[in-house]
């Protein structure tokens, strides 16, 4: 006894510190849950999405319902309809049990979570220290840039699926079960497919394997728990884009598709797009997999997902919540480095992710389907630093340029 003693005391009490670090991070997160409640309860408004997944929750446990017939229709008029795989609604079962309220409070609070985990898996992928403060820290100077805040204001999955994402492939490149994130979060949501064209240009078979069996398992949930949804899904409802958006001009549409819709005022730009999202999407992924035989698997990851969201026929605004690790990186490495410039650039991108939240003054408006002149820069914001940010990792020494020979292996 008198031996372990000694060393079971300093165990104990770093016990203490880490669940005593962990309080403030609990407060905000309930706090902003309880002012989600609040807000909710005194407008009745926002929250959209998450409307959608519970009214999907809701119509599927019912076990008549027919899925992509339950509708939501808020409180501007707008009608919502589910638009995600019927795994994704098997998973989201737990909304159907409870209130709008109770459903906001508790989904908004695991929101700020898997906020905190993302500034912790991204400190952690960049190479620095992960501690309580550091995440904290992060925490709150992300949650009002308009990507997470929208993220929030509308209930939306993304946070949670692009956490599986980094947590899947910023571990161990030979890790016997990489690449299961992936499967996963592609089952939810298939945006996330995107990396497993990402793995089979690094050929990493196993984990491009492993997602598949995954994302297959999960298409396989589905079919044996809503065949006829199902079916109805895989059979061509995925490529309904109009229950996405009735037009892609819209500013919250931060693809290469909604750029071109503004640019061109006209929502047909369907054969432009696709061109220029294949040449876009080749591009991109060329230029992550250069990031990564570089030595800089964060920044091949960052570059697939900024890849998929410039190349989607709809990358919402909260869609982008993949700023959240590119600040991160940028912030550390500038700092890390001494390099003013990058912490500027990383303090610059903040206050324009943040100030960007003026989008939905445009709405109100009632003029957010034309554009004109210095207009344009300003509504293709993120699409501009999506492609700036490719450019300058395809010119970045030992990073990102795809020589000839390097688009021949790739091909391969």
């Amino acid at each position: 006894m008198t031996i372990l003693a000694p060393t079971a005391a300093p165990r104990a009490g770093r016990r203490i510190r880490t669940a005593l670090s962990v309080i403030p991070l609990l407060l905000l997160a309930g706090s902003v849950a309880a002012a989600a409640v609040v807000a909710y309860r005194s407008t009745g408004r926002f929250w959209g999405d998450l409307a959608v997944y519970r009214t999907a929750a809701i119509a599927a446990a019912s076990g008549d319902g027919r899925l992509y017939d339950a509708t939501h229709q808020g409180a501007d008029g707008i009608v919502l309809g589910f638009t995600y795989p019927p795994f994704a609604a098997l998973a989201l079962q737990p909304l159907a049990y409870l209130g709008a309220a109770t459903g906001i409070g508790i989904w908004s609070a695991a929101t700020v979570l898997a906020l905190a985990a993302v500034v912790r898996a991204s400190l952690r992928a960049a190479g620095t220290g992960t501690g309580p403060g550091a995440v904290l820290l992060g925490t709150v100077a992300l949650l009002p840039v308009f990507p997470v805040a929208g993220h929030l204001q509308v209930g939306q999955v993304g946070l949670f699926l692009m956490l599986l994402v980094l947590l899947d492939l910023t571990g161990d490149p030979a890790g016997r079960w990489r690449g299961w994130g992936v499967g996963i979060a592609a089952g939810i949501k298939l945006t996330p497919l995107i990396f497993v064209v990402y793995l089979l240009c690094l050929r990493r078979w196993r984990a491009a394997g492993m997602a598949t069996v995954a994302f297959g398992a999960t298409v396989g949930l589905g079919f044996a728990w809503r065949p006829a949804d199902s079916i109805r899904f895989w059979g061509g409802g995925l490529f309904d884009t109009a229950r996405v958006t009735a037009d892609p001009r819209t500013v919250l549409n931060q693809s290469l598709h909604g750029a071109l819709a503004r640019l061109g005022d006209t929502a047909e730009v369907t054969v432009v797009w696709l061109l220029l999202a294949v040449l876009v999407g080749v591009a991109g992924l060329v230029v992550a997999v250069r990031c990564v035989r570089a030595g800089d698997e964060f920044l091949g990851v960052l570059a697939c997902a900024t890849t998929g969201l410039l190349v989607s026929p709809a990358a919402w605004h909260h869609h982008w919540v993949w700023c959240v690790p590119a600040l991160v990186l940028l912030a550390v490495r500038g700092r890390r480095a001494g390099d003013r410039v990058a912490v500027a650039a990383a303090a610059l991108l903040w206050a324009a992710l943040v100030a960007s939240a003026a989008w939905t003054l445009i709405g109100l408006r009632d003029t957010d389907l034309h554009f004109r002149g210095l207009e344009l820069l300003h509504t293709n914001l993120y699409v501009l630093v999506g492609l700036l940010a490719l450019g300058w990792l395809a010119l970045r020494p030992g990073g990102g340029r795809a020589d000839h020979d390097d688009l021949e292996r790739w091909a391969r």
